[in-house]
């Protein structure tokens, strides 16, 4: 028995024997899925993830161009693969399913071989791009969530937070006297101990809108949806502890180990700046490092 490929794959045809034939072509990828209509399909797109769908230019709610349009527009950073097939044959309909987003153009009546090699094709092209989106939103060294990614999480949620008038919770994490580390024992272990910290705090995040990512430097962030402060605060204190009982050695720190300062800020959003919540963890951090570092600072105004 052949084991299913990888591959979410939509089929929008209102033609039985097109969907009979097309299904058998495609029948070893581990997921196919049907639609009859146009609305069905929009439906559809709204509760699943595709990535290539098969769809034909006429179907008997909607124009199969309109349904193109509005998956280009729903979908505009998804790089969602769209093959028309089609008994249109003139050049201008080629054309029209191109120009409103289409990747590719099948001619009815079908040939298995050619859908096969050309949806094989599309996946390829949609997992590569897929890889090449996952990297760039990755810290290459400590192999959690980047500063791009954080910035873009943040504005999210913040703006989710904003509309459901819940609360935003961000913990900054610095690692105290990290420029001695380097400068005593070398780069190579300050990677070293920038990795632990980084699995550490990822491994301390359970909640599937949690995130951590790295900042910039030996600086870490935690951004913590609907966590009011003492929640954040004490999720902080418990952190700072568990580094600190690992007893990664530090020679250059007064504590003989690294160790982790930590500023936490909550706010329930009211507006749209939410590089205001960055400014008030900062703050809270800058604190908590005057007062001695190894430990956690909330942000009161």
């Amino acid at each position: 028995m052949n084991t299913p490929q990888a591959g979410r794959i939509l089929i929008v045809d209102d033609d039985p024997i097109v969907i009979r034939v097309l299904a058998s072509a495609l029948g070893n990828y581990a997921t196919l899925m049907f639609a009859t209509s146009g609305s069905e399909a929009l439906e559809m797109i709204k509760r699943h993830d595709f990535d290539v769908i098969l769809l034909d230019a006429t179907l008997p709610d909607q124009s199969g161009y309109d349904i193109c349009k509005k998956i280009s527009s729903q979908l505009e950073n998804d790089g969602v693969q769209v093959i028309f097939v089609t008994g249109r044959t003139e050049i201008d309909a080629e054309t029209r399913a191109l120009s409103y987003g289409a990747v590719d153009f099948i001619r009815k009546p079908v040939s298995v071989p050619v859908v096969q090699a050309r949806v094989r094709t599309h996946l390829t092209l949609k997992q590569r791009t897929d890889q090449l989106k996952l990297l760039s939103r990755i810290d290459g060294l400590t192999g959690v969530a980047n500063r791009g990614e954080f910035e873009a999480v943040l504005k999210r949620e913040w703006a989710t937070a904003r509309r459901q008038q819940t609360m935003l919770s961000l913990v900054f994490f610095d690692i105290d006297h990290f420029k001695k580390l380097n400068d005593t024992l070398g780069h190579q272990i300050g990677d070293d101990r920038l990795r632990a910290v980084a699995q550490l705090l990822a491994s301390a995040i359970s909640r599937g809108n949690d995130l951590v990512a790295r900042y910039g430097g030996e600086e870490f962030v935690m951004l913590l949806p609907g966590a009011p402060l003492s929640w954040a605060q004490s999720m902080a204190e418990t952190l700072v502890g568990k580094i600190y009982s690992e007893n990664l050695p530090h020679p250059k720190s007064p504590f003989e180990r690294i160790t982790l300062s930590a500023g936490v800020a909550c706010v329930m959003p009211e507006d749209d700046q939410y590089d205001s919540l960055i400014e008030k963890a900062d703050q809270a951090l800058y604190k908590a490092k005057t007062k001695g570092r190894n430990t956690v600072v909330s942000y009161t105004p």
